[in-house]
């Protein structure tokens, strides 16, 4: 299945596939996918276009994932006109094209894209009511006159997230280092969370700069801004590895009802993030239990700091003879 990330090349995949039905035995078409205004440039004959004007993303999250949304709908909403051969149209041919692109739809409900060489979706075409006044912005705001046309919704499923934080060491941390990188420190030992964003940073030959989660994030997303962005400013952090502690409070798992009580009842998590992927280095949060989905979602890795564990105890071995 097809990520977010690929979402452009599948948009462009789903218009292309959308052209080649309209286009082949027994329509044999001409289809254009340009605005309203350039059209007919360089067409003659009777021809079709396929303008795609707006698109949506619904996000959800299925039973099985454990973290954030896992799968996002998309929605691309196209109008499809019908040209004639000359402006007198004596033939109806703008009506025969018309009627035989939308005979195609509806035969054609569903239709398979290739993305990329092993990643074909499958597309949901559905023809869509417009409304005269619908149709009537769209043409004016090209400037153009009214043509026959009908909508079309195509309707595809993407993966959400480039999927679940991986589970690494510290060397993975510094090989997935860069400005804005976020990786995840998880476990009750503090020192060694400490120790470990000591290590990356000597890696990297830069400082490290860790701060509590409530030195930087503030009730009001701006105050956060102006502290993270005044943080970033001082000359000897520039690039350094930011170790964010006692950040279970709004990077861990929050329950669903929060209490009023809490100061970061109102920050939205996914801003916060937003803000800290503009660091000049990579940032590394440290929880002491889970992250939470957001933080799962966005981290490249995470590194877990279990508590010591001697072992169960064996009995001496006997001194030697």
């Amino acid at each position: 299945m097809s990520s977010l990330t690929n979402y452009g090349q599948a948009i462009a995949a789903t218009t292309m596939a959308i052209q080649e039905l309209l286009a082949s035995p027994p329509l044999n078409l001409q289809v254009t996918a340009r605005t309203p205004h350039s059209t007919r440039v360089g067409v003659s004959g009777p021809s079709m276009n396929l303008f795609l004007y707006s698109d949506g993303l619904i996000s959800y999250r299925e039973e099985t994932e454990r973290h954030g949304q896992s799968r996002m709908i998309a929605e691309l909403h196209y109008l499809v006109t019908a040209y004639p051969g000359d402006d007198a149209d004596a033939d109806a041919a703008s009506h025969q094209a018309y009627g035989a692109a939308r005979a195609a739809i509806e035969r054609h409900p569903v239709v398979p894209v290739q993305v990329a060489p092993g990643d074909t979706l499958q597309v949901w075409l559905t023809p869509t009511p417009m409304t005269v006044e619908v149709m009537s912005a769209l043409w004016l705001a090209f400037a153009s006159p009214l043509r026959l046309s009908f909508g079309i919704m195509a309707a595809f499923t993407l993966d959400a997230s480039e999927g679940p934080v991986a589970i690494g060491t510290i060397r993975d941390v510094v090989t997935a280092s860069g400005a804005g990188r976020l990786a995840v420190f998880s476990g009750p030992d503090d020192a060694a969370k400490s120790a470990g964003a000591a290590s990356v940073a000597q890696a990297l030959g830069k400082p490290v700069l860790q701060v509590p989660l409530g030195e930087i994030v503030s009730a009001y997303l701006v105050e956060t801004e102006g502290k993270l962005a005044r943080l970033f400013a001082q000359p000897e952090n520039a690039g350094g590895v930011l170790l964010i502690t006692e950040a279970d409070s709004l990077f861990g798992v929050r329950p669903e009802a929060l209490d009023i009580q809490d100061p970061y009842a109102d920050v939205d998590v996914a801003q916060v993030l937003e803000l800290l992927a503009r660091a000049p280095g990579p940032v590394i949060i440290a929880v002491r239990v889970s992250i939470g989905p957001e933080l799962a979602d966005r981290a490249a890795v995470e590194v877990q700091f279990p508590p010591a564990d001697p072992g169960p105890e064996t009995p001496e071995s006997p001194p030697a003879p």
